[in-house]
């Protein structure tokens, strides 16, 4: 007899999560198995999608689960490009969104076979964390692989639905960051995909994050430790969860996430959006809203970096942040570790601590680094068309305070922090299937809020001025150390070469035929 219990698996970059909510979205239990990154060469990023289904069933054997839940549903991140045989076998490892392997120069060539109104189509620019760049790649790179490709995937929880259920889907707000669907219509574009060369009979069904997707195979409930016939949702890519999670599909609550990664993002109407703009554009998991999210490259990627080179536990770092706040160091730092993404595209910008003082220890570089987190969310937050009176706050590096402060300082707007906000993107798969199952939500309970400190309004400013001041030096700086001339921030730059047009192939590059149905 079911239990009610909601499982919910999130298949993160660094690590798979299980988590097991009851009928009003309290945690009953939760567990965790860490993913490998493979970076074959340098600026590349790729995952294994069997290590994702290992670390899941890993996961979920932990949580110990004896009563059945009502049903599983799933998040994880997105922008992945997953290549699947007719047997339902990756082909090769996933390539990841924070894979850097495509140039400017292949960007251009490729869209001069686009419609003219491409970006208009998909609802955002042309950057190389697309996947409709990386097939490209691929299909010029790995040509035999390709000919081979009976479903492509494009997020990592997608991946292991197909593994559960047999069935290719994916969400809308995953889906739009392909560069394959048409974000009004949300539906695969025919005339994207007759350009790249890709038949649409390989590509995934298009679902709401809160639809059915089917029943829990025999063979994946016995590795899971669970019963057949379990009910398996869509779910969101993690964009999309984590904005149900923070309760930020109202129109005036923006969230920050602050994971591995980063960003800030909005909810609001099409027409309000505008798309395509610098920030991206995502459809909602449900209903026609969408996301405008604004993503940064370094976030808890830069605190553990940090405490690798000082070998410092992260929570001691955090805690030392804590006891100087209240005489701040001066030092500056910069967050673009492995470049950036937004507010503006530099994957060659690196970052740097600023204002370096002798007197200056491990505490004094880690509160830096966690001030310059939450100048990054203050520059993406400034590419949103809102300027909020409170921003939600999720994601582990959201267990410190001192960085809901800096935000507070920054932004100017009020902070809301979650109790569970290391699990709010789960919490966010949670709030999306719960009304078709008929359960409610406890949403608002136990969240600290941290006002802005007007004492800090001036320094603040300040600061932040200073942060993007360096932020332009050091983007020229990069050039000129690559070898380029160093242009002054704020002067003309040289105009870029324009790419030659290949020749491509006509006719499909991909076989025409679906894979069969093993629902």
């Amino acid at each position: 007899m079911a239990g009610e219990s909601v499982l919910v698996i999130d298949v993160g970059t660094s690590s798979v999560k299980a988590v097991l909510f009851d009928g009003g979205g309290r945690l009953l239990r939760a567990s965790d198995h860490p993913v490998e990154t493979l970076a074959p060469h340098p600026g590349w990023a790729e995952q294994d999608p069997r290590g994702w289904w290992q670390a899941t069933i890993e996961a979920v054997r932990a949580l110990e689960i004896t009563a059945m839940p009502l049903a599983v549903t799933l998040t994880g991140s997105m922008q992945n490009v997953i290549a699947l045989d007719s047997e339902g076998a990756s082909l090769r490892p996933a390539i990841l969104y924070s894979d850097a392997r495509v140039g400017p120069d292949e960007i251009a060539a490729l869209k001069t076979y686009l419609p003219v109104d491409f970006e208009r189509r998909i609802g955002n620019r042309s950057e190389p964390a697309l996947c409709l760049f990386a097939l490209d790649w691929l299909l010029r790179h790995e040509p035999g692989m390709m000919a081979s490709v009976e479903r492509l995937l494009f997020g990592a929880k997608d991946a292991v639905i197909h593994r559960m259920t047999g069935r290719a889907v994916v969400d809308p707000t995953c889906a739009t960051t392909t560069g394959l669907m048409n974000l009004a219509a949300r539906s695969w574009d025919a005339e994207i995909l007759g350009a790249l060369g890709l038949s649409p009979a390989v590509l995934p069904d298009i679902l709401d994050a809160d639809a059915l997707v089917g029943p829990l195979l025999p063979g994946p409930a016995a590795a899971l430790g669970l019963e057949e016939g379990i009910p398996v949702y869509v779910g969101a890519g993690d964009g999309g969860a984590t904005a149900w999670g923070t309760a930020s599909e109202a129109h005036d609550r923006p969230h920050a996430y602050l994971g591995t990664t980063g960003w800030i993002a909005a909810t609001m109407p099409l027409n309000v959006a505008r798309p395509p703009r610098d920030a991206y554009t995502l459809a909602a998991p449900v209903k026609t809203d969408v996301i405008v999210i604004s993503p940064f490259l370094a976030a808890g990627l830069a605190i553990d970096w940090f405490a690798g080179i000082a070998g410092r536990p992260v929570a001691e770092l955090y805690a030392a942040a804590e006891t100087i706040d209240a005489e701040p160091p001066e030092v500056l730092f910069l967050p673009y570790l492995i470049g950036e993404r937004a507010p503006f595209f530099d994957r060659a910008v690196r970052g740097s601590f600023l204002g370096l003082d002798r007197q200056h220890g491990a505490e004094a570089l880690a509160y830096a680094v966690l001030e310059g987190l939450a100048h990054a969310i203050r520059d993406n937050l400034d590419a949103l068309p809102i300027r909020p009176s409170t921003i939600a706050l999720a994601g582990g590096v959201a267990g410190s305070l001192t960085v809901a402060r800096l935000i507070a300082d920054v932004t100017g707007a009020t902070v809301t922090v979650p109790s569970a906000s290391r699990i709010v993107t789960a919490y966010g798969a949670f709030r999306l299937v719960a009304p078709v199952l008929g359960l409610t939500t406890n949403d608002g309970e136990a969240e600290t809020l941290v006002a802005p400190r007007p004492e800090r309004a001036e320094r603040a400013a300040r600061r932040f001025a200073a942060y993007r001041l360096s932020t332009a030096q050091a983007r020229s700086l990069a050039t000129y150390l690559a070898g380029e001339p160093f242009v002054e921030p704020g002067q003309p730059e040289a105009p870029a070469k324009v790419p030659a047009k290949r020749g491509r192939p006509k006719g499909s590059r991909n076989k025409a035929k679906a894979a069969p149905d093993r629902g």
